[in-house]
């Protein structure tokens, strides 16, 4: 009887075996816990019994010391008030130092910040296994206010994507991809966060005209000479929004970074789109 020798397929030859894990409830966890504080308490008490460990002096409080000393706290009361006060000062002075041990610096904080983006944007460890995916309509994205507000937060929490701008239709196109956590912070920003229509909507045109006369009387005529020009400011779109258009999982990324785009036409756009192989995503901004 001759039996085959099992040959592992070429992909699996240097993969490690996966090692199973066991997840315990939060049930179980509580009692592991607790068993283990117990053991650890009973060896104490063993090693003080066999007088090889210093027992603890009590601990006192305000509310517990004539119980605990008894006849001696009768003998002298100012003078024990004042030991349970230094001991429980003692106390306090312990606690805050052990929390300021544990205190991370403010490079350590960013630190840990990064790396939890970090291991949210990766589809190996985060808790979905994939890369999620944002689309977005946005009539008018051209005020500084919300160009750099999309920006800095893409680069906050490493999103990568694009922001797709098209005269003709007058739309544009916010595509994000990220980790989940990172895409539920970005849609909080797009649709909640975010003021598209300018942070004072109940003003009206007419009161801004009038600041805009006051203005003028104050620092001089538009012709007189030595006048210091005003730079305009850019106004908000008051028909401006944003909606959700789609979202959902990929399996990787499909842009390197993220980067702002203009496009004439919509034939442009959706060329631009097809160089990354997701041309229907201008065609679902379209059909909102």
């Amino acid at each position: 009887i001759q039996h085959i020798v099992p040959i592992k397929p070429l992909g699996e030859l240097n993969k490690k075996p996966v090692e199973p894990v066991l997840h315990l409830t939060k049930k179980e966890l509580k009692k592991s816990r607790k068993r283990r504080r117990e053991q650890k308490q009973r060896e104490l008490q063993d090693l003080q019994a066999a007088g090889l460990v210093e027992p603890p002096e009590p601990r006192l409080t305000l509310s517990n010391f004539i119980r605990v000393m008894g006849d001696q706290a009768y003998v002298d009361p100012s003078q024990m008030e004042r030991t349970v006060q230094r001991q429980v000062q003692k106390r306090q002075i312990a606690h805050l130092e052990r929390n300021n041990a544990k205190k991370l610096t403010k490079a350590q904080r960013m630190e840990k910040r990064q790396n939890k983006i970090l291991k949210d944007a990766s589809p190996t460890e985060n808790a979905t296994g994939a890369i999620h995916v944002a689309l977005f309509y946005l009539k008018n994205a051209s005020h500084p206010y919300h160009r750099t507000k999309i920006d800095l937060e893409a680069q906050q929490l490493n999103i990568s994507g694009g922001v797709i701008e098209c005269d003709v239709p007058n739309v544009a196109c916010v595509i994000c991809e990220g980790g989940p956590k990172a895409i539920q912070k970005y849609t909080r920003l797009m649709l909640v966060r975010m003021k598209w229509k300018g942070p004072d909507e109940g003003d009206d045109d007419d009161d801004d005209e009038e600041e805009e006369d006051q203005t003028e009387e104050a620092t001089g005529f538009e012709g007189e000479e030595g006048a210091v020009p005003k730079r305009k400011k850019k106004k908000f779109d008051k028909d401006n929004k944003c909606d959700l258009v789609w979202t959902g999982l990929a399996t990787k990324r499909q842009f390197k970074g993220f980067v702002f785009q203009h496009c004439e036409t919509s034939d442009q756009a959706r060329k631009v789109l097809k160089s990354k192989g997701v041309e229907y995503y201008w065609d679902q901004v379209l059909s909102h």
